[in-house]
């Protein structure tokens, strides 16, 4: 089973309370009402685009480290989100 794992930055909007978490390396977000949910949406996100990007033979960005993605996120809650595919038969 492949497997893509990517750092997810966790960004609180207050005017609409609500979180998006950002895969800044993939340049895509999902919303939630909690961060949780955020999370949730953009686990199945990068399930989606992987999926796509491997059978359409698609290049994709080299995960940056998650030390990197915390120094340059600083302030924000950072996490990684891994995508589990399943084997093509």
């Amino acid at each position: 089973m492949p497997k893509f794992t990517y750092p997810v930055v966790f960004i609180h909007n207050e005017e609409g309370e609500c979180y998006n978490a950002f895969l800044p390396d993939l340049g895509v977000f999902s919303i939630g009402d909690t961060m949780e949910e955020a999370y949730a949406d953009a686990e199945k996100l990068i399930t989606k685009y992987f999926q796509i990007a491997t059978a359409e033979d698609f290049d994709f960005a080299t995960p940056t480290s998650l030390e990197d993605i915390t120094k340059k996120w600083k302030g924000y809650k950072v996490s990684l989100l891994t995508a589990n595919l399943p084997d093509a038969k």
